[in-house]
């Protein structure tokens, strides 16, 4: 397992909490940030794709290009920018039979870059794993509610409304209405 990939680990699934991995902090994201922005830069670049190859590094990818920069670019497009590569390594881990040696915690976050995708097919994914990986996990109704809610926005608008304002994009009404609701932003 390469160091970095190690490190970036042991901070999201032991240093870390459930409560950390869902809040809005900024100093939790500085944090990220001075620790992990040029690993980032690197995985954006390319440097780390050989990582995919083993289990362990192709999750601290996922998590670097799909977490890791929600938190470091929060409320703007670059937050969003590696979506489709750490959707790519998602699937990737599922056609690589990686969940054998992951986690609970570690499956939820590997599927992540499949709900946080504006395509319903990937929603179909995530659902699908997650119901064969997750259901004996304690938080299951909990997290299926959560992606649930997720996905009744991807078939309503096609996208995540939330996100509109920050990728430039004009909200219809419906839209408007939506984010008015409590949990329709993510």
């Amino acid at each position: 397992m390469h160091t970095r990939a190690e490190e970036i680990n042991r901070f999201w699934f032991i240093k870390c909490s459930e409560e950390d991995w869902f809040k809005k902090d900024l100093k939790f994201d500085e944090e990220i940030t001075s620790s992990f922005l040029t690993d980032y830069e690197k995985a954006c670049e390319g440097a780390y794709d050989h990582w995919r190859e083993h289990s362990k590094n192709c999750l601290a990818l996922i998590i670097l290009l799909d977490q890791f920069s929600r938190n470091m670019f929060r409320d703007t497009k670059k937050a969003f920018s590696q979506d489709a590569k750490a959707q790519t390594l998602s699937k990737y881990t599922i056609d690589s039979n990686y969940f054998d040696e992951f986690t609970k915690n570690e499956i939820f976050f590997s599927l992540m870059p499949l709900l946080h995708s504006e395509d319903i097919r990937d929603h179909e994914v995530a659902h699908k794993n997650c119901d064969k990986f997750l259901s004996c996990d304690e938080r299951y109704e909990r997290i299926k509610k959560s992606w649930n809610d997720h996905t009744k926005a991807i078939k309503k608008f096609g996208r995540y409304p939330h996100r509109n304002k920050i990728l430039g994009r004009v909200s219809t009404e419906d839209e408007i209405l939506f984010l008015t609701q409590p949990d329709s932003s993510w």
